[in-house]
């Protein structure tokens, strides 16, 4: 190799070609050929189809308890009839598939995976691991315990992984303390270190951690971990606390500063925390780390990381429109891996470097800066992960170097996403492993300095006009300490408000009526909201009449300027998001996440309405025949009443007007009782943008008497509805009788309730379809019509499922919408109050109750209740409740579980959670629901990527947020012009 003029450079090159020409000839064990899981490593690097497959094959293969299980899953996973594979691998998994040799087949396939995955994990147990932890010891290599669990989705669950770790703590350091000191492993430069090393996982530690209530939830991690350090102090055991995904990033520094201010533990050297070189604010964690290592006068430990959730970063952030945290060109982590090294060893006073990778060049270039920044020998240490990278182990120990792994200890289940973690990253395209032992890439270039290629693009919050693309409105990312800040000044401003008055507004003229309803904050029914004015049969007519006088002018209104409206009310609402959100919160008990999502949902159906107006709306030509022109166009078909619910009080009322707006047609706003006031806060906004007052009209009032007087109104020509079944059934029926005078038919577009059920299947990721089920259940207390009232879980897995449900929902805490530590509130009224009070406290013949919460006072509290049965035509199986109400039954199959949640009149949404590829094509073809989840749940629909809308009794087949939706509020026309002329066509010549 060239010297490089570089000196640094030229020192990282010398150390790299050193531990080449140590490790030549060698490969780690997972990529040895000689072996089963070496050659399916091979095969998945030479077919990326199979590797996917493959590995999800594996992530469920521990739940398959049965030869027909397995069997089914091979057939379903790896014997496509359009995949070549290699004669004995193809003979085997022909065994497993199913015949006489079946049985066999798949117990060696399962041990053979078994033996993959210990390949990783250094045992089941603490009692497991310990032999081969003493093993690694005498070796000369140091380790850190990771304790591999299932999501924690109960405190049930958080108090046992607590648990488990002091009792790793206890028994680890009384074994540890029997072994023989290594000097190398056992001392730095200051002393000696503890033996004993274990790295702490949050996220298991309490079931309920979210960044919104970021005081609340480091509080309780903070009750619940410190005893944990305190007990590592008394028994000389180090604790690292490990990074996970972003969700949890500021929870776990804040923690972990709160935790080190203990008296007891202000000035321990011995802990250590994560930083993740692949996120964008990773250099602002280190300082921060070095101030807190100032601060307390002892040193921190830092395992500075790659990073291991990149995927799961980039698709969340993209799901949810946040700006992505990590960096999205890998040369840019690598850049920034070494710059963080350096900062570290410069700072080795009060920073203990602990460089985690497998990357030659990024050990290479820290070693390298170690001896520039002349750090002393041992102030800093390798880490590595155990069963992976052994030549580099080996070489970096013989050198004289602590190398330290991370030794992962659990059960198969909960280790299988450790597992195939691991095994994407030994298989990945561009991951050093794959590249230096499967590919044989020249290690010149494996040891040049990385060199990113792509910019990274800043996020837009909404487009830059109207003939830009649509994109979803970002929610609200409350990891933001001034996010959160912002959403709670808005609360507190928006209190001190209340109670708004809610007035008539007709043609402009915007005025309080006599009568008047007062409206209470379901979380604090002392706290009054707002005095609604309730508009009657003469308001009523005054509106229609203004609405009838402007509808051709309307109608005849440039498409263009409508749209552009839209695109204005949309900004305004985007404005303004966290005084609506604060409205809705006390008004509606909506949540900070629920309210804030209705209104994104808002500023969606504005923006991608005013886009698909223009594209559906305007003149199409139709057909390419020459001597004829046909174009096809819609337009308003006249007044038109839009009566929306109280749920989505924002983004309903929001999509439905804006919709028959767009279309043409003049508007009246009918709000729900219960959210008149988030109604009105809408109107304002409207009248602000520039919609003419009589044009848009706005009646608050109750639905027998408003509502009915417009439905049955003869210039009333068309009536846009989501509510109740029976209101939604009385109003077709109306609305299908003609009134004296009445011009055309009336058309309605409306949409009810549903019984939506989850499927979940045996083989299905209970992690997942737990909190899945949870969150569709109970979320904003039941009260969406898509949320899961109904859960059929089919064979071995329903016991399990049933306790872990039980468990969740006894950790959801029941409180005020407004407090940020609140995940299910009260239920919107007094009425609802009543008749679920009834539901949930009352004996149901052949159900038993599972669970029930504890109630709680102040306001309208439902507590989340489970019930189950043994018959899917069981009244809590059948009848809409609307509230926190689930009914549980077992399912004997897949196919029974389908007929069961097919078996009510309703047909809105549903869910189901397998890992059976067949079974999801079932479902596919099978569960008639309007929408259909497959492994997530069944509520959360998002404009322009999930069109909503149910048929049977659930509505009438309509598809708010997609294509043809704004047609249902337009009249279609279409006109033909002959185009010859005495023979002469002008297409012909042209």
């Amino acid at each position: 190799m060239t010297q490089h003029p570089n000196p640094i450079e030229a020192a990282i090159l010398e150390l790299g070609e050193q531990f080449y020409a140590e490790m030549k000839g060698e490969i780690p064990g997972v990529f040895n050929k000689d072996f089963w899981q070496g050659k399916i490593m091979e095969w998945a690097m030479k077919d990326p189809s199979f590797k996917v497959d493959m590995f999800r094959f594996v992530d469920v293969l521990p739940v398959l308890h049965t030869t027909d299980q397995i069997s089914q899953h091979v057939r379903e996973y790896l014997l496509k009839k359009d995949r070549p594979l290699p004669t004995v691998m193809s003979t085997a998994l022909k065994a497993a598939a199913g015949g006489l040799t079946a049985g066999i087949a798949t117990k060696t396939m399962k041990k053979n995976v078994t033996d993959m995955a210990e390949r990783f994990i250094v045992g089941h147990n603490a009692k497991e691991a310990m032999p081969v932890l003493k093993k690694l010891h005498k070796n000369g290599i140091a380790f850190t315990v990771d304790l591999l669990g299932e999501a924690t989705v109960s405190e049930e669950e958080a108090v046992v992984y607590k648990d488990r770790y002091l009792d790793l703590i206890d028994n680890l350091a009384a074994e540890a303390s029997q072994w023989k000191d290594d000097p190398v492993i056992d001392t730095n430069h200051l002393g000696a270190i503890p033996r004993t090393n274990v790295s702490l996982k949050l996220s298991a530690m309490d079931s309920q951690l979210d960044p919104a209530d970021m005081a609340g939830s480091v509080a309780r991690l903070k009750e619940r971990v410190t005893p944990l350090f305190l007990r590592a102090k008394e028994k000389n055991v180090f604790i690292n606390v490990d990074m996970e995904d972003w969700h949890v990033h500021d929870i776990t520094y804040n923690l972990f500063e709160e935790v080190l201010s203990h008296p007891e533990l202000k000035d321990w050297p011995h802990v250590g925390i994560v930083v993740q070189a692949y996120l964008k604010e990773s250099e602002k964690d280190v300082q921060r780390l070095l101030s807190l290592a100032k601060n307390r006068g002892a040193p921190i430990t830092i395992r500075l990381v790659k990073g291991a959730y990149w995927d799961q970063e980039v698709v969340h952030a993209n799901l949810h429109g946040y700006p992505i945290p990590v960096f999205t060109d890998k040369a840019r982590t690598d850049v920034n891996y070494e710059r963080l090294s350096r900062l570290m060893l410069q700072n080795i006073d009060h920073l203990s470097p602990a460089f985690g990778s497998h990357n030659i060049r990024s050990v290479a270039h820290a070693l390298a800066w170690a001896k520039e920044e002349k750090a002393p020998e041992r102030s800093y240490e390798i880490q590595m992960l155990y069963g992976m990278a052994e030549p580099e182990r080996k070489t970096f120990r013989k050198q004289g170097h602590r190398v330290r792994v991370y030794a992962p200890v659990g059960e198969l289940l909960p280790g299988m996403a450790y597992l195939v973690r691991r095994l994407l990253e030994n298989t990945s395209n561009d991951g050093f492993l794959k590249l230096s032992y499967h590919d044989n890439v020249d290690t010149d270039a494996l040891l040049q300095s990385p060199q990113p290629q792509k910019e990274e693009q800043p996020l837009l919050e909404k487009p830059e006009s109207l003939d830009a693309p649509f994109f979803n409105c970002p929610y609200a990312d409350f990891t933001q300490t001034e996010r959160r800040n912002l959403f709670q000044q808005a609360l507190d401003q928006t209190r001190a408000s209340f109670p708004h008055a809610v007035p008539v507004a007709i043609g402009g003229d915007v005025k309080m009526r006599d009568e008047t309803l007062a409206r209470e904050c379901p979380s604090e029914t002392s706290l009054k909201v707002a005095d609604v004015s309730l508009a009657n049969e003469t308001d009523a007519k005054a509106a229609m009449e203004n609405a009838v006088a402007v509808q051709d002018e309307w109608r005849k209104a440039p498409l263009r300027q409508k749209a552009e409206l839209l695109e204005k009310l949309a900004d305004a609402i985007q404005h303004d998001r966290d005084t609506l959100a604060a409205i809705m919160t006390y008004e509606s008990a909506k949540t900070w996440r629920e309210a804030d999502a209705d209104v994104a949902e808002a500023v969606d159906f504005c923006r991608y309405y005013a886009r698909l107006a223009l594209d559906e709306l305007g003149p199409q030509k139709m057909g390419t025949l020459a001597g004829e022109d046909n174009r096809l166009f819609y337009e308003g078909r006249g007044p038109s009443v839009v009566i929306a619910p109280w749920n989505f009080p924002l983004a309903i009322l929001c999509g439905m007007t804006t919709a028959s707006l767009v279309a043409g047609n003049p508007t009246i706003m009918k709000p729900a009782e219960q959210s008149s006031a988030i109604a009105y806060a809408l109107y304002q906004r409207m009248i602000q943008v520039g919609f003419d007052p009589k044009v848009v009209q706005f009646l608050p009032g109750r639905g027998e008497v408003v509502g009915a007087y417009l439905v049955n109104h003869p210039q009333m020509a068309q009536i846009a509805f989501t509510g109740s079944k029976a209101v939604g059934l009385q109003i077709l029926q109306d609305a299908a009788v003609r009134q004296d005078g009445q011009p055309q038919v009336k058309r309605v577009i409306c949409e009810m309730g549903g019984k939506n059920a989850i499927i979940v299947d045996d083989d299905a990721d209970l992690d997942e379809a737990v909190l899945g089920v949870a969150k569709s259940a109970f979320g904003f207390a039941g009260q969406k019509c898509s949320a899961c009232s109904r859960v059929f879980v089919v064979g071995t897995a329903y016991e399990s499922f049933k306790h872990r449900l039980a468990e969740a929902t006894a950790s959801l805490k029941m409180g005020p919408a407004h407090l940020p530590e609140s995940k299910l509130g009260p239920v919107v009224d007094e009425e609802a109050f009543t008749r679920l009070q009834h539901v949930t406290t009352s004996e149901h013949s052949h159900a038993t109750l599972v669970h029930r919460g504890a109630d709680v006072a102040g306001g309208h509290y439902i507590p989340p209740t489970i019930f189950e049965v043994n018959d899917a035509k069981h009244p809590l199986m059948q009848n809409e409740f609307f509230g926190p109400v689930v009914a549980l039954m077992k399912a004997n199959s897949f196919d029974e579980a389908i007929t069961h949640a097919n078996s009510t009149e309703y047909a809105l949404t549903g869910a189901v959670y397998s890992r059976s590829p067949d079974n999801l094509d079932k479902a596919r073809r099978n569960f008639r629901v309007g929408n259909l989840y497959l492994n997530q749940g069944s509520t959360g629909a998002i404009v322009a990527r999930q069109a909503f809308g149910g048929f049977g009794m659930s509505g009438t087949g309509t598809k708010a947020g997609g294509p043809g939706y704004l047609r249902l509020f337009a009249d279609a026309r279409s006109i033909t012009e002959n185009t010859m002329r005495r023979g002469f066509t002008p297409d012909l010549e042209n």
